[in-house]
């Protein structure tokens, strides 16, 4: 079944009508500018990957409500944004204006994009967002390869699907997760689709017992169990067990 944008912005635009719009705290901005723990957590593993920021120039594919773009922006890149949302770009504009950042923001639908250019970024960031478009990926992923520079960079974090007895176990905690119909993990085959565009890809996983990230930002625990996270995730066939998976490569 094909993914239904109408419900995907509708959703969005639900919950960024919801969003009490505060500026960035400088903790936050700080945190992916000097990357304490880049191995342990997958979004700054995504600002290792992409550093140095300062004069790329770097499009967002899904920006929802602007945080990451202000922190990319805050690490001196030049950040273009795109979103499917229109309130979600509005609140990510108002937030940028109160962290004092400039970006580009744009409500754009990257699936019915002819191109996103061509040579144009130094990096592409998605996060979190790909897993919303499997049914459109090999497309978007051919104007991702257009709109990269030579030696450009693609970054992607994405969610992996469960195995099974995990996902019945997952159904057992009563931790709320925001997440829309026509969403879908990562598979077998969506990896197989950006192998396809980007043979030499890497990957990296993330977020065993660090899920507890939903329920507790004790930075403390969230290390301590993303050690361990660290050292199971080197066994071989865990990443299945894994979150999240950080994605990259080169043009």
């Amino acid at each position: 079944m094909a993914t239904d944008y109408v419900k995907e912005q509708a959703f969005f635009d639900r919950v960024a009508a919801q969003t009490q719009i505060k500026p960035i705290e400088r903790t936050q901005l700080e945190r992916y500018r000097k990357l304490k723990n880049p191995q342990l957590f997958g979004k700054e593993f995504m600002f290792s990957l992409a550093a140095p920021l300062a004069g790329k120039r770097v499009l967002e594919i899904g920006c929802g409500e602007g945080a990451c773009s202000i922190q990319l922006a805050y690490c001196g890149a030049d950040v273009t944004a795109w979103d499917l949302s229109p309130k979600s770009i509005e609140v990510a504009k108002q937030r940028a204006a109160l962290t004092g950042i400039s970006i580009d923001f744009q409500v754009k639908n990257v699936v019915e994009c002819d191109s996103f250019g061509e040579n144009c970024y130094d990096v592409i960031w998605c996060d979190l967002v790909l897993h919303h478009l499997v049914d459109s990926l090999d497309s978007i992923l051919q104007k991702v390869k257009q709109a990269l520079k030579p030696q450009g960079l693609f970054i992607a974090r994405e969610p992996l699907a469960y195995a099974r007895w995990l996902k019945s176990l997952r159904r057992k905690i009563p931790v709320a997760v925001e997440a829309t119909d026509d969403e879908q993990p990562f598979r077998q085959q969506e990896l197989e689709i950006i192998a396809r565009h980007f043979p030499r890809y890497q990957s990296k996983a993330f977020r065993l017992f660090a899920r507890v990230d939903r329920i507790t930002q004790k930075m403390t625990l969230l290390k301590g169990l993303a050690r361990l996270d660290r050292l199971i995730l080197k066994l071989p066939h865990t990443r299945k067990l894994a979150g999240n998976l950080v994605i990259w490569a080169s043009k």
